[in-house]
Formats: C-alpha cells, sequence, structure tokens
C-alpha cells in the first residue's frame, strides 16, 4: 500500500510577527534619531561657512580702509590731531561720504556716519601702559536712546568729546557682559551692520524699494495679502541677508622693554621691577563680531530701557554673536 505525504506549510506566528515589528521599529527608531543632528549639523557648517566669509571680508576692509582712504583731523581748539578711515563694507547705509578728507564736513556730518571710523586713542597724554585708559571705540557706533539711528552727539562729536582726552568708551558698563536668555553672559550689542541692503544714494532703485530693504538678488517671491495695504517683505532665498555685524577697536599693547608686565597688577610699579609694557599708536586690536537674525526692534526697546530704568537687559539669543574673531592691524 503506498502512503501519500502531506506537506504541511508553517506560517509565523504572532509572536515572531511581533518580535520583528518591534526588532524593525526600534531600527527605524535609531535611524530617523540621527536626521536631527544631521540637520542641525548641516545648520552649524552654513552658519560657519557664512560667518568666516563675512569675517574674512570685514578684516579686509579695514585693512584696505586704513591703507587707501585713511585721515587726519586736527582740533582746532587744541590742535590734537585724530585719525580715522572709510570703511567700505556692505551693511554700511549711509551715503558715502562727498569730503572724505574733512571729519568735520558739515554736509556730511562725518563722525556721525557709520562708514566714518575713528581710531581709539588713551585718555591719558604721552606713552600710556595702563588698560584702564584704554578705550574700546565699537562700529556702528551704538544706541544710546533707542532710536536706529542712536544719539551719537556725545560719542563722536569733534568739538567737544573728541577735543577731551577723558572720552567715549563704547564698551562702558551698560555695553559689557549681561545675561542670555539662557543664563550665560554675552556683551550687549545694539547695533550691526545688515547686510544684503540698499545703500542710501545707491543709483537706481528698482521699484518699490527703498534704502535699507532687503536687496532683490536675496529675496524671493513675495506673499501677497489682498485684504490688507502693508504688504509683507519678500521671502528671502538666500541667508546672507539674515547676517549681520559690528567689531571694536582698541589700541594693542607692545613689547617695549621685555618685562611683560600688565598694569595696574600686583607687581605694577613696585620697587626693583620695571614699568609695564606700553599701548601701541599703530597696532589695534579688531574684534569682529558675526550675528544671524539680529533683532533690531528688541535692541532699540532695551537701549530704550537701560537709560530710562537702569535695568541690565536680558540679551535675546539672536542678539549674541554666532562668531567672534580676534586680529590685529596695523597701520
Amino acid at each position: 500500500m503506498q502512503f501519500l505525504r502531506s506537506s504541511i506549510q508553517r506560517g509565523f506566528t504572532i509572536i515572531e510577527i511581533l518580535i520583528a515589528i518591534v526588532v524593525l521599529v526600534l531600527g527605524i527608531t535609531g535611524i530617523l534619531a540621527l536626521f536631527p543632528t544631521a540637520i542641525n549639523s548641516g545648520n552649524q557648517t552654513v552658519e560657519d561657512t557664512y560667518a568666516s566669509a563675512i569675517t574674512q571680508s570685514v578684516v579686509d576692509a579695514v585693512t584696505v580702509g586704513l591703507r587707501e582712504s585713511r585721515y587726519t583731523w586736527a582740533v582746532p581748539s587744541t590742535g590734537e590731531v585724530w585719525t580715522y578711515f572709510i570703511f567700505n563694507h556692505d551693511g554700511v547705509l549711509d551715503a558715502p561720504p562727498t569730503k572724505p578728507e574733512d571729519l568735520e564736513n558739515a554736509t556730511d556730518s562725518m563722525w556721525k556716519k557709520d562708514y566714518c571710523v575713528i581710531l581709539p586713542r588713551s585718555k591719558v597724554a604721552g606713552a600710556n601702559s595702563d588698560r584702564t585708559q584704554e578705550p574700546a571705540f565699537i562700529f556702528p557706533v551704538p544706541n544710546q536712546n533707542g532710536s536706529d539711528e542712536g544719539t551719537q552727539d556725545d560719542q563722536r562729536n569733534p568739538l567737544t568729546k573728541l577735543a577731551v582726552r577723558g572720552h567715549i568708551d563704547n564698551l562702558a558698563d551698560k555695553y559689557r557682559q549681561f545675561t542670555t536668555v539662557e543664563g550665560s553672559k554675552a556683551l550687549w550689542i545694539s547695533r550691526v551692520y545688515p547686510l544684503g541692503r540698499y545703500r542710501n544714494g545707491t543709483p537706481g532703485l528698482p521699484a518699490g524699494v527703498a534704502p535699507g530693504d532687503v536687496r532683490l538678488e536675496y529675496r524671493g517671491e513675495t506673499l501677497v495679502n489682498p485684504a490688507s495695504t502693508v504688504q509683507p517683505e519678500a521671502i528671502a532665498i538666500d541667508p546672507y541677508a539674515n547676517y549681520g555685524f559690528c567689531f571694536t577697536l582698541k589700541r594693542a599693547r607692545v613689547d617695549s622693554n621685555g618685562d611683560g608686565q600688565v598694569s595696574p597688577g600686583p607687581n605694577a610699579l613696585q620697587p626693583g621691577n620695571p614699568p609695564a609694557d606700553n599701548f601701541s599708536d599703530n597696532l589695534y586690536e579688531l574684534r569682529v563680531m558675526v550675528f544671524k537674525n539680529f533683532n533690531q526692534g528688541e535692541a532699540n526697546a532695551l537701549a530704550g530701557s537701560i537709560g530710562a530704568t537702569g535695568v541690565a537687559p536680558v540679551v535675546p539669543k539672536t542678539n549674541v554673536p554666532i562668531k567672534s574673531f580676534v586680529t590685529l592691524i596695523s597701520l
């Protein structure tokens, strides 16, 4: 007798299916967890690239300004000579000067303009080794009253403050370290040079745009709202226009006698110790700070509140530099 062997096909049990699903979910979860890290890494790379390029271009513009458009001006009442140069870089919105060789030119009021960079000097006459007597100038000139232009008469007026050596520390206490929203410390900056904007005096501006607006090459299509008479600005298609920068200048200390001391200090000017090194008349420390999405409205409000209440501001995240670079510039 011949028996027929039936073939039985065995399938997956519920337990096996559940185990497979769990393994699959764990694998997909691990892969998905990499996406935020990859996105953040990509964004940081883009930011670093833009910030590095902007920083280098600012250093180059300062170097060119010192070499190609540096001028001197003597205070009429004292004859004291001040050095300044014309800073020509994207982000300077003031119209170009008509008489760059004249700091007191009434037509331009050059000392008020953001393209006019006055080199800092010691607050005391003669050679100086005391760092407390060395002011740091910040550009653009910071707001004093919360307005976009700022009240700059008390900071740059050549007939008053520049004629007196006890003057103009743009990084005075109210512009120094304040708490950020994250609880850390940051330098309080109230104005920056915004990039990718039309400059005052630009000939042949396109229809519908004004000085200070984002240039057309960095803008996408405007989102039109038929129900409103005020139309929003076009969304930027190039992140360059989201960046801004500022920079500070102060005199650098040079090794004048080889002792390397810093004044004031515990050993400064003690018997048997040589005097501290002096600050240079032709070497400057340049610090460039780059920002992304700087909130000028928030900066204006905080600048006004400092003067009105004396309360230290909480610096918003967008007003904290994403990159800071320090180098030395010589005349």
